[in-house]
């Protein structure tokens, strides 16, 4: 069999390559374009009913804040009971205000399908997707007020702290390390009382999508085990100037052309309740999964593993003069199969932007990580790069390369396998490793292109012209890349290994090129299927 059919069956039973495939939808990107008709009917509006629209809204938000002073005197700030009868009945009529106050900015119509349950039935209402500051039109829909989880700094926002505070809210605060535990507790204590509280209204995801896929449900709502209400929320507009996401138009952008269309058209779906099993009780997250399944059935999208941490790697991405969707990495799904956490991944972009610093796309080539690396393009390093190149477009991705390097290149160092690397370049058997030793290693894989002084010098910290074990050790802990390489010599056997090396030493330079392992170093080279297990 050839070399080429050997690596095609390699790539073809590369283990679990299904299970990384990176989905089809972007949740954090969303753009408006306008016809010509709607640009005029922007501009009429903008002149005529939007500023009426944006003064009676205010007005109305006015009137409910004076409501709100009142109802919530004497108030503390964390409840520790729920509110009296009277005090209850006027946070009711805050929810009609509401409603009032969401007709201003065109919520004329909002179609309700199913029904909602009542909070003994189900202490928490969990709400989805949510993709604008739109969705808390949720709470004035229907009647009681719901409760809320909200940040102890809204509280001070003006206008709105006071009608926060009359929803008797969960408040969070991202100062207090203690603040999710203590609010999971208050969670668990207001659920342990049936009917008593009012239902406790949550956004699972976190952060807004533009609603093509659900993304991971946190699974904080779900840590109480008790039934929970899914709510869908849908909005029918032939042109969306609500969605309000990582990549798109501002806030302020979405609120003038939403007050410039005629009307917002929302459904809303209140599904059966959720109730969950023994297993889901004691997995959260699994519980927060099986939610998010049904309501996708529903809404008919499909299910990402995105969080908000793939925001903030975006983010990062864009700092890094990368495409901002270069960090969209589905960062739920390599967390909890590859182990890592978000400093390692966004250290990992910082790594892979400096490969990709001459292209625009985001992406590097062959070449590119040639390049990188200081070798030249070897089968070898072709192969190698095949098996980070999941969808063989021929070229990388930051999502490829941080697979790749977790499945391919990282699994290569163990101790085993870099301490016999490490006698194949030292030849003398000293205990280190020598430039010209590691040179000649170098040259006998990959032929007199490689540039192995950089390298040598990237690897020596204490000794100017040797390299210690430890030294060797670490480099390759820290670029797995190289370990890949590196112990190429692995599939051959030590003794074979030295007695070639020592034969090539003893040899020309011609016969060095023509003799080199590198050839038949191809054909050894094989995936561990265990890696992913």
């Amino acid at each position: 069999m050839s070399d080429e059919s050997e690596q095609q069956v390699r790539m073809k039973d590369f283990p679990r390559q299904k299970s990384f495939m990176e989905p089809d939808v972007n949740p954090f990107i969303h753009k408006i374009k306008l016809t010509t008709a709607q640009k005029i009917q922007v501009a009429i509006m903008s002149v005529t009913i939007a500023p009426i629209r944006i003064f009676m809204f205010f007005f109305s938000l006015f009137i409910m804040w004076i409501f709100a002073r009142i109802i919530t005197i004497g108030m503390k700030v964390h409840v520790s009971e729920p509110v009296g009868q009277v005090r209850a009945a006027l946070c009711n009529s805050l929810r009609l205000m509401g409603r009032i106050g969401l007709f201003f900015v065109g919520l004329h119509n909002i179609e309700v399908r199913g029904k909602r349950a009542m909070a003994e039935e189900a202490p928490i209402m969990v709400v989805a997707p949510h993709s604008t500051f739109f969705d808390v039109f949720i709470a004035f829909v229907t009647e009681p007020l719901p409760s809320s989880v909200s940040r102890i700094e809204n509280y001070e926002t003006p206008l709105f702290g006071r009608l926060i505070q009359t929803m008797q809210p969960v408040y969070v605060s991202r100062k207090d390390p203690d603040s999710r535990r203590k609010a999971i507790d208050e969670l668990k204590r207001r659920s342990s009382v049936k009917g008593k509280w009012p239902q406790v209204l949550v956004f699972p995801e976190g952060t807004c999508t533009n609603r093509k896929s659900l993304i991971t449900f946190k699974a904080g709502s779900f840590i109480p085990a008790v039934p929970v209400q899914p709510v869908a929320i849908e909005y029918l507009n032939d042109i969306d100037t609500v969605t309000w996401t990582m990549s798109g138009p501002g806030g302020f952008t979405l609120l003038w052309l939403t007050l410039c269309q005629f009307q917002l058209k929302v459904r809303v779906t209140y599904l059966p309740v959720y109730v969950p099993n023994r297993t889901e009780k004691e997995n959260p997250k699994l519980y927060a999964n099986n939610v998010k399944r049904v309501m996708a059935e529903v809404l008919n999208v499909p299910c990402t593993d995105h969080t908000f941490e793939d925001c903030r790697l975006m983010r990062h991405a864009a700092h890094l003069n990368l495409p901002m969707e270069s960090g969209l990495v589905e960062f739920s799904k390599l967390s909890r199969k590859l182990g890592m956490d978000i400093d390692s991944v966004q250290n990992r972009l910082a790594e892979f932007a400096q490969i990709a610093c001459e292209r625009s796309d985001g992406r590097i080539s062959i070449d590119d990580f040639a390049r990188f690396l200081n070798v030249p393009i070897t089968p070898a390093l072709q192969e190698m790069f095949d098996l980070y190149d999941r969808n063989q477009s021929g070229v990388i991705d930051f999502r490829e390369y941080v697979i790749g390097l977790s499945l391919v290149s990282q699994p290569a160092v163990t101790e085993d396998t870099v301490r016999l690397a490490f006698k194949v370049f030292d030849s003398d058997q000293n205990g280190t490793i020598s430039k010209e030793e590691f040179n000649h290693v170098l040259f006998s894989t990959f032929g007199d292109e490689i540039n192995g002084k950089d390298i040598f010098n990237d690897i020596k910290k204490s000794c100017p012209d040797r390299v210690a074990y430890e030294e060797f050790y670490a480099f390759v802990k820290a670029r797995p890349e190289y370990a890949k390489l590196f112990v190429w010599y692995k599939d051959m056997g030590e003794d074979k290994i030295e007695n070639e090396i020592s034969d090539n030493m003893l040899s020309s330079t011609t016969n060095q090129h023509v003799n080199s392992p590198r050839n038949r170093l191809q054909k050894s080279n094989k995936v561990d299927d265990s890696l992913v297990d």
